[in-house]
């Protein structure tokens, strides 16, 4: 039929057109983010409430609803760790946290983090924290996200102590909420650290249904965790992925999770835990970037016990 084949010109001819103003070197139409299957996204956010739960009592949150990172609630970080006598942030990574607005903005409700490569720069990223500004303790805290995909890339959501009250990382304890690696967008791990003679560590890796992926821009997973004196719980959606009672840890005495800790939010780039980059897939600017190549936070809500 004529329309038709005047819808089929129009179709190929976007296409082209979306390729051109995109760049080769990252989309074409070849690419997995043309596929009908991943329309591609742009700045999107779920713009979802922070949850209700019974015996909980919502106490802070930051659903980035203005213009910029509030600065009341975040910190910014930056470099290669070195100005934190922690060069390459221990794990040999590669980017540099900057605060410019090419790798991490407030869009639409969400926050936007965007590891770029540049050929004169390298990668930058950014990481924030919530030290001196709001310090969590017992309780839940939810964070409605979604990780990028990309090979090297290294997303993390947790905490640490506001004060090495019982010594130097990791003695006075670490908790991840949750950390993705590479394109394992079904990969979930939640870790607890501690240890006062070498380091140690739980932790469990869940992997998800594609039902549950991890990337998805559009509908945002929530992770949460319930953390008591003697416990630290997490969840996904709501349902329950590990349990770490600290009783049964050894060598945990005394307990560094009866602190205060503070929120941190990063998206590393290389070093020994995901691994070598692949600089090609990495957008170079923030304009044309497609979603999935973002980590974004639509909120983040702490809530105390009401016991």
């Amino acid at each position: 039929m004529k329309y038709g084949l005047i819808t089929h010109i129009n179709l190929l001819l976007n296409v082209i057109i979306l390729s051109a103003c995109m760049g080769s070197t990252y989309y074409d139409d070849t690419s997995e983010f043309l596929r009908p299957e991943n329309p591609i996204s742009f700045n999107s956010c779920p713009n979802k409430e922070p949850q209700s739960y019974d015996g909980f009592t919502l106490k802070w949150s930051d659903d980035f609803s203005s213009n910029d990172l509030n600065q009341d609630n975040w910190n910014y970080m930056y470099g290669d760790g070195s100005l934190y006598d922690i060069p390459g942030w221990g794990n040999n990574e590669e980017q540099l946290y900057v605060d410019n607005s090419e790798n991490i903005y407030v869009v639409n409700g969400c926050l936007f983090i965007i590891p770029t490569f540049k050929e004169n720069i390298g990668y930058e990223s950014a990481r924030i924290n919530t030290s001196e500004k709001f310090l969590f303790h017992f309780g839940r805290i939810d964070v409605s996200f979604s990780v990028p995909e990309l090979t090297g890339v290294w997303p993390a959501i947790w905490l640490l102590p506001e004060r090495n009250r019982y010594g130097y990382w990791p003695a006075s304890g670490e908790i991840d909420l949750v950390e993705t690696r590479n394109n394992a967008s079904d990969e979930l791990i939640t870790t607890i650290h501690y240890g006062h003679d070498f380091h140690r560590y739980e932790s469990k890796t869940t992997f998800l249904s594609q039902l549950s992926k991890l990337t998805n821009p559009d509908d945002h997973n929530i992770i949460s965790i319930i953390w008591t004196e003697e416990s630290v719980v997490w969840l996904l959606n709501n349902l329950e992925v590990f349990r770490i009672y600290f009783d049964d840890l050894p060598s945990i005495e005394p307990n560094p999770f009866v602190e205060q800790f503070h929120g941190l939010i990063n998206v590393a780039v290389g070093g020994n835990f995901p691994g070598n980059p692949n600089s090609l897939e990495y957008c170079s600017a923030r304009e044309n970037c497609p979603d999935v190549k973002k980590l974004i936070i639509d909120y983040i809500a702490y809530y105390e016990s009401d016991n």
